[in-house]
């Protein structure tokens, strides 16, 4: 970790265009920028000593709210202070599709009123590498390739992996795409994502009926990220308490437990999974696990808050979809069959 408050230092991050799409990523590529939202707040009123203001001022206008989960708010007002805090020189990796774009931090901080409706105001003035390059996420060590898969993520501290961005910064060009070969990858992945969620939505795969595929679907997906998970019998818990999956992933200080309830659902599901995993949550045995409701279907933002309320994570069609691409590699060849998907390479014009 770098020294805090060692303004001299350089310093790694990864700033996300939240919804990375493509009028978000324009805002970063065609403005030499990075971008973040909290957009009411003009973080460029705060110079780098003001950061407890600039964070007391994030927490009023968004997070003032009761029955907020405190975890969530914490983690944002970090990013708040993470963005304000880079400086001149930093090195910024930003996810790209399938690739990242390399980034130097400059001196200038920004307020553009013009990108609020994408909530992107807050900006920071950068140089990117290559005016029209991009590297495949092929080429990164596989520790960093799942930092940058976490979801909710903005802004996060990427020092622990200066030694292997330092490299890509020095030898940027053996590892360099072209922006228009990223864009048609990106347009095709989209494409993707849509077919591959309709198909499971609507049973148009060879996935098991009745939710029992879209759960074995789950289970190897889990096992794809290092877990052992086993799909557990109906009979498991007693009344409205419910979960479908349980995962577990040693590690060398904490071990990971995950419960997961699936749905296989069209077009929104409500809060009922939810409900089942937080009656699992009120049992003392199972105080340490994680909690995770998986969807094939559209989750509203009502339903999203209930969960940050109960502290547990949420995957829609969409992230599901994202995960499954993530993962497409990994997965079992009878897997990608029953998810209609073809091995054989494409080229693209």
């Amino acid at each position: 970790m770098a020294i805090k408050n060692n303004r001299m230092e350089k310093n790694y991050y990864m700033v996300r265009a939240m919804g990375s799409t493509d009028a978000e990523l324009n805002v970063f590529i065609d403005n030499s920028v990075v971008a973040v939202g909290w957009s009411d707040i003009n973080f460029s009123n705060y110079n780098i000593e003001k950061s407890d203001e600039l964070v007391n001022a994030v927490r009023e206008s968004y997070y003032a709210a009761k029955g907020l989960w405190q975890p969530t708010i914490s983690k944002k007002l970090n990013e708040v202070r993470r963005f304000h805090e880079i400086k001149k020189g930093d090195y910024i990796v930003i996810p790209y599709g399938s690739a990242i774009r390399l980034a130097k931090a400059e001196e200038t901080k920004k307020y553009d009123v013009s990108s609020k409706g994408l909530d992107l105001s807050n900006q920071r003035e950068v140089t990117y590498l290559g005016s029209s390059k991009a590297i495949s996420r092929d080429f990164l060590s596989e520790e960093l390739q799942r930092r940058l898969r976490v979801r909710g993520s903005t802004v996060s501290n990427l020092y622990e992996f200066k030694d292997e961005i330092e490299e890509l910064f020095n030898d940027k060009d053996n590892y360099s795409w072209s922006n228009k070969f990223i864009k048609k990858e990106m347009e095709q992945k989209e494409k993707l994502k849509v077919k591959l969620i309709n198909n499971i939505v609507i049973g148009k795969t060879n996935l098991k009926a009745g939710g029992l595929g879209l759960e074995q679907l789950v289970q190897e997906l889990l096992e794809c990220e290092g877990y052992s998970a086993k799909i557990l019998p109906k009979t498991s818990f007693k009344g409205t308490a419910d979960a479908d999956i349980l995962g577990f992933k040693p590690d060398p200080f904490q071990d990971i437990n995950v419960l997961v309830q699936v749905k296989h659902h069209i077009g929104y599901t409500d809060d009922w999974g939810l409900k089942q995993l937080a009656a699992i949550k009120n049992l003392p045995e199972y105080g340490d696990h994680t909690f995770v409701l998986v969807t094939s279907a559209n989750i509203q933002e009502k339903t999203r808050k209930i969960a940050d309320d109960l502290q547990i994570i949420t995957k829609d069609g969409n992230e599901l979809a994202d995960w499954i691409i993530d993962n497409i590699h990994k997965l079992n060849s009878d897997t990608r069959k029953k998810l209609g998907i073809c091995s054989i390479p494409q080229i693209l014009d």
